[in-house]
């Protein structure tokens, strides 16, 4: 058997990976110029830092369990972060237990139901999510963390994340985000312990691509997969760059709607179909390089009708990154669909506005501190996991015989994570082997 695999990100890595473990001949091919997609870095003064942010949480399994088996467990690192909370011009401490009781738009009432319901969510079990997959999720947070918690704290954050697609979304998003961010607190002071790799995602990136390597398989960048061949409704390879490829199997480990570019408009079926209703939303991050520390907070969350951030991440705060000499890097993403015309304007205009939204947060912030700034897009970061979602999650092995496929809408109700993704391209490899 010979396996063609598009996109180097951390599921196609990870798949890669296992296969040629099994000494079955894989060949990756990636678009871009370096491994990783959205996991993917970029070299800043000598030394890789990520186009997007990136941690690494307590119970992210998967992740330290590739580390351990790549020898690389020894560049973990744990840290315990502090979160914000930017409230109507004001930011306020909102990480450790005592915040919430300081925190001056809650009352008393709602400062013990907010506590009640995070810890219940946090102690539940795993699949507990499956109870309000029906539900959607104004409704639930409304019922479980009340009027005045809604509209101060969680509506900002699921309309700045989800945007026009907010009513149609699951509680289960919102329980499995405050499920995995609870367990991964401390259990005496409740602090937010989170972890990096030094070096960055690229160093687990690079190290399953080395191993691939070095097991015979072949890794093509700048290669981008043009069509699938399809000869007696069996996929039988790729077109890569205009050259047919030939393969016993496919596995596409890219976004859905990329995906979905290479299937021609004859195939049909219910599978199809519910992977051409999944809509995803599109994110723009701007990358600063700062020679000021902002604030002491790795997270600060929004809940202020004059920025559309969803959120603001000094990134230094957690990981130092030491080769950058003390600079501080943050990342500032808005979500929208990729088809709206913010998502195509200038970069310039786009640093500049989110730059104003810096200088109402922190005053002492001025435009003579950036050191660098840069605009990363993706147009699919983040699928829209509707209520009910899982009746048409996708099947890894699709109805076309030797085509498979991992996407992160197979995460239900989970985010896309490093960790999450490197579970969908081993649990793919296993049904090749």
């Amino acid at each position: 058997m010979k396996v063609a695999i598009i996109g180097a990100g951390a599921a196609g890595l990870s798949a890669g990976y296992e296969l040629s473990k099994k000494s079955i001949p894989v060949d990756l091919y990636e678009r871009d110029e370096t491994l990783g997609g959205l996991a993917g870095s970029f070299l800043l003064d000598g030394g890789y830092v990520e186009k997007f942010y990136h941690f690494i949480c307590l119970h992210d399994s998967i992740y330290q369990e590739t580390l351990q088996e790549l020898g690389l467990s020894h560049r973990l690192r744990w840290k315990l972060t502090d979160m914000g909370q930017f409230y109507n011009g004001t930011l306020y401490s909102f990480g450790r237990p005592l915040d919430l009781f300081r925190f001056p738009a809650l009352t008393w009432t709602d400062r013990i139901r907010f506590a009640r319901a995070i810890m219940k969510i946090k102690s539940a079990p795993r699949e507990d999510w499956r109870n309000i997959e029906y539900t959607p999720v104004d409704d639930w947070l409304l019922k479980n963390f009340g009027s005045n918690v809604y509209h101060s704290l969680h509506e900002p954050m699921v309309r700045l994340k989800f945007g026009k697609y907010k009513e149609k979304l699951s509680a289960s998003w919102m329980w499995a985000r405050i499920h995995r961010l609870g367990r991964s607190r401390t259990k005496i002071r409740q602090r937010e312990k989170v972890g990096f790799v030094e070096g960055g995602s690229q160093t687990i990136m690079d190290a399953l691509g080395n191993e691939i390597r070095k097991r015979g398989g072949n890794i093509r960048l700048k290669a981008s997969a043009d069509a699938l061949l399809i000869e007696d409704s069996r996929v039988k390879g790729i077109v890569v760059n205009g050259e047919k490829k030939f393969y016993d199997a496919v596995i596409s480990t890219v976004p859905l709607p990329a995906f979905l570019r290479l299937i021609p408009d004859s195939v049909q079926g219910n599978y199809w179909n519910h992977l051409r209703n999944i809509e995803s939303i599109g994110v723009l991050c701007v990358f600063l390089r700062i020679t000021m520390h902002f604030s002491k907070y790795f997270w600060i969350n929004v809940s202020d009708p004059r920025i559309e951030l969803a959120g603001i991440i000094e990134y230094t705060n957690l990981n130092p990154l030491p080769h950058l000499g003390g600079d501080s890097i943050m990342y500032l993403p808005q979500y929208l669909p990729s088809t709206v015309d913010k998502f195509s304007k200038p970069n310039d205009r786009i640093i500049q506005e989110y730059l104003s939204y810096l200088k109402m947060i922190n005053p002492a912030f001025d435009e003579q501190y950036v050191k660098e700034a840069f605009v990363f897009r993706e147009k699919y970061a983040q699928p829209i996991c509707e209520v009910g979602f899982t009746k048409d999650m996708p099947e890894m092995r699709t109805p076309l015989p030797g085509l498979f496929l991992t996407d992160s809408s197979q995460l239900h109700p989970d985010d896309r994570t490093i960790s999450n993704s490197l579970g969908l391209g081993k649990q793919v490899a296993r049904l090749l082997t």
